[in-house]
């Protein structure tokens, strides 16, 4: 039975930054308590991201700044969302990353 992908379009205007580390940043949304899936595929300006993974918000240490370099090395551009429950405390949010 085939699936459908799921697809997040989203207005570039509002995307920002995230610093990983000082020398490393990644263009970034935070879209915490306002979608309620993980998308497989993210369009921004015609452009299409796909799911690469995703980290726990706090406590992800080096993986992240990692996995970044690791895609920008192979050519990639990279996207990274933050979503997850409201009212948590940061318990459940997470940083999922898409590169296309």
């Amino acid at each position: 039975m085939p699936t459908e992908m799921a697809i997040l379009e989203l207005n570039a205007a509002d995307l920002g930054t995230l610093e990983l580390e000082n020398d490393l940043w990644v263009a970034y949304i935070d879209l915490v308590g306002e979608v309620p899936y993980v998308p497989s595929v993210v369009r921004v300006g015609g452009k299409d991201y796909t799911y690469v993974m995703s980290a726990i918000v706090f406590g992800h240490g080096a993986e992240l700044p990692a996995k970044v370099r690791e895609l920008r090395a192979a050519g990639k551009a990279v996207l990274v969302i933050q979503r997850g429950s409201s009212g948590s405390g940061g318990k459940n949010e997470r940083y999922i990353v898409f590169a296309s």
